[in-house]
């Protein structure tokens, strides 16, 4: 039988949501993303998810020689005590403290009514972002009602900056950092690479992607908007660019007045930002789908080329765009009517913790 390590059995819960929630789905798309590891079976992957909710954890537990199996009061009240003294204490580190499996201890933390709960980054939301939230969600699931197929007329779009660090967001939060992008990594031949990339993504389709200059100014994006915008749009068909609704975030350059002026020439009344028709809320990643879908699964790209030149990874940023297929790109962009309807939900506050 395959052993898997920990981030293996991770990435396959990644893998899972991605495919919303289908054992079989993810299984192939699990192959795509990782075509270099052993693949696991649609069983094992059902087993890791079932076992992340019943126990917190993704991988089976093991027991160590020598552990003591014998179930008694006194065992349980001491795993108990662990805990409430440190509620952060993990399963692993509380079985060896005390010599037994790590089996005994969640089967004690469950029969006492103890769940794990795993902190999550997301955007900072400020007192005032909550009801715009729910404004944009309600009146996006009112269209999705009076259209079914509204959501791939909406085109989404983003920047992101590749480093060797990982992939940041500057106008909205930092993603998938690994390290402090501060910090002095030492290395004689380490490359120093920035990398700006603009997105988007409409229906099945992905636009994109278009690398930026390092820095993006107002008359830059509006040059892209103007020049380039209408080329990369080239593969959308005429009907659905004729009702083509245009979304970007409320970053410094997307709301200079050349832009804005530009967008209501280009999409009168079909535009999405900070100060545009369709207001989007501010702070508010978890509703763009790159934000919650393509930067993510972009970003083991770079991982193994991180002291390569910046044109090599350039070309991995390319061929991993590549391997975003149709139907990935449908169950993503149509994500977000569940991400909407949960955002109600919830009083426009943070609600990714509750979609898996």
């Amino acid at each position: 039988m395959a052993q898997f390590s920990a981030r293996e059995y991770t990435d396959m819960v990644i893998t899972y949501g991605m495919a919303g929630e289908n054992g079989n789905a993810a299984v192939r798309l699990y192959a795509e993303r990782f075509s270099d590891r052993v693949h696991p079976s649609c069983v094992t992957l059902t087993r890791c998810i079932q076992r992340l909710r019943e126990t917190g954890s993704v991988v089976p537990n093991r027991v160590r020689p020598g552990a003591v199996m014998r179930h008694d009061v006194r065992t349980e009240e001491r795993i108990l005590r662990e805990f409430e003294r440190n509620p952060r204490n993990s399963v692993r580190r509380v079985a060896g403290a005390l010599g037994i499996s790590n089996s005994l201890v969640h089967r004690t933390l469950r029969r006492s009514g103890l769940r794990s709960y795993h902190y999550q980054r997301v955007q900072q939301l400020l007192p005032g972002d909550a009801q715009p939230r729910i404004f944009f969600c309600e009146g996006f699931l009112a269209q999705c009602r009076r259209n079914i197929s509204f959501p791939d007329r909406i085109l989404w779009t983003d920047e992101a900056t590749f480093t060797p660090n990982g992939v940041f967001n500057s106008h909205n939060f930092v993603r998938w950092e690994e390290e402090n992008p501060h910090a002095v990594r030492q290395g004689a031949f380490q490359r120093r690479w920035a990398i700006n990339v603009w997105a988007g993504m409409i229906g099945d389709q992905v636009i994109g992607p278009y690398f930026l200059p390092p820095r993006l100014t107002g008359q830059l994006y509006a040059e892209l908007l103007a020049n380039q915008l209408p080329a990369l749009l080239e593969d959308v068909p005429l009907d659905v660019r004729a009702e083509l609704i245009f979304q970007h975030d409320g970053a410094p350059a997307h709301f200079s007045r050349q832009v804005r002026n530009l967008l209501d020439a280009r999409f009168p009344d079909r535009w999405m930002g900070r100060g545009g028709p369709i207001i989007w809320p501010a702070r508010s990643p978890d509703l763009n789908v790159l934000d919650y879908f393509v930067w993510g699964y972009i970003k083991p790209a770079i991982e193994d080329r991180r002291d390569g030149t910046e044109q090599e990874v350039r070309e991995a940023i390319v061929a991993a765009f590549d391997t975003i297929t149709p139907d990935m790109a449908h169950r993503a962009t149509r994500n977000i009517t569940r991400r909407a309807e949960i955002c109600v939900r919830e009083g426009g506050r943070h609600f990714e913790q509750f979609l898996y």
